[in-house]
């Protein structure tokens, strides 16, 4: 089923409404996509990739580390440098390329032991 990932990401940030997370997406196109779906289902979401301009990555980083509740749906490069110890969730839209990575990842989430 071809929505099935879209779906699943969906149910998953609906059971963890309100928290901040991140959803780590293989193409541009697809955090666009995702982040707009989010939006639909009433979640703050933005996207966020190489793509944007310099301000436009800044206002999201600014944001995500400001604001309760944010999802940022995002390419790989999102989340270095990040200092939000309360993130509480990441999950993959697509299968990160090496375990290293997805580690790397998904140790994101859980800064402040919580």
């Amino acid at each position: 089923m071809k929505d099935g990932p879209r779906e699943q990401v969906l149910a998953f940030a609906a059971a963890r409404r309100g928290q901040s997370g991140i959803v780590y997406c293989g193409t541009r196109a697809k955090t666009e996509t995702l982040a707009q779906a989010l939006v639909q289902a009433g979640h703050p979401a933005v996207a966020y990739h190489a793509g944007l301009e310099a301000d436009q990555r800044r206002q999201v980083e600014l944001r995500f580390q400001q604001e309760d509740g944010l999802i940022v749906v995002a390419t790989v490069a999102f989340g270095m440098g990040i200092d939000k110890p309360d993130i509480r969730w990441v999950a993959h839209a697509d299968l990160p390329k090496s375990i290293e990575g997805y580690y790397q990842e998904i140790g994101r989430a859980g800064r402040d032991g919580a």
